[in-house]
C-alpha cells in the first residue's frame, strides 16, 4: 500500500511539473501601407506607388496611412482672412497656378480609377483617359 501511494505521488508530481507553457501571443499594431490594392489582395501594398503582384492593378493611395500624422505638431495654424485697415479687396492681376504635387508628393487632381500620377488642374488621366478628380489630401500639407 505504501508503494502504491509513493508511485501515485511521483506520477502526479511528474504530470504537474511537465505541463507545456503556451506561447504568449503578442499583438502589434498593424502599420498602414501608403499604397494598397483596390481589390484588397492579401499581402499586397507598398509604401511606394506600384502594381499589385496578385491582380496586376495599380495601387491606390491609402488615406489611412496619414491618420497618425494629422495634427502631430499641434492644432492647425489657419491664417485669418479678415482685412486689415491697410488692405483692399482688389485682387492681383496675375495668379500663380498651384503645382501638380504638394511638398510631400500628393497630386492636386488624381484618377478615380487609381491610375498612377495626376495633374495640377482638372484634366483627363494620361493612363485611362477618365476625368481627374480633386484630391482633398493635397491641401493637408
Amino acid at each position: 500500500m505504501k508503494n502504491i501511494n509513493v508511485i501515485l505521488i511521483i506520477f502526479f508530481s511528474l504530470i504537474i511539473s511537465c505541463k507545456e507553457e503556451k506561447a504568449k501571443v503578442t499583438t502589434t499594431a498593424k502599420k498602414e501601407l501608403h499604397y494598397i490594392c483596390k481589390n484588397k489582395c492579401e499581402n499586397s501594398g507598398s509604401n511606394m506607388a506600384g502594381i499589385c503582384a496578385t491582380c496586376n492593378t495599380p495601387y491606390v493611395h491609402n488615406a489611412a496611412y496619414h491618420k497618425d500624422e494629422f495634427l502631430k505638431s499641434g492644432p492647425l495654424n489657419v491664417p485669418s482672412n479678415a482685412l486689415t485697415p491697410n488692405q483692399t479687396t482688389s485682387t492681383p492681376n496675375k495668379t500663380t497656378p498651384s503645382p501638380a504635387q504638394n511638398s510631400v508628393g500628393v497630386f492636386h487632381y488624381t484618377c478615380k480609377n487609381g491610375c498612377i500620377g495626376g495633374a495640377a488642374s482638372a484634366s483627363n488621366c494620361k493612363v485611362c483617359g477618365e476625368a481627374l478628380e480633386h484630391n482633398t489630401l493635397y491641401h493637408n500639407n
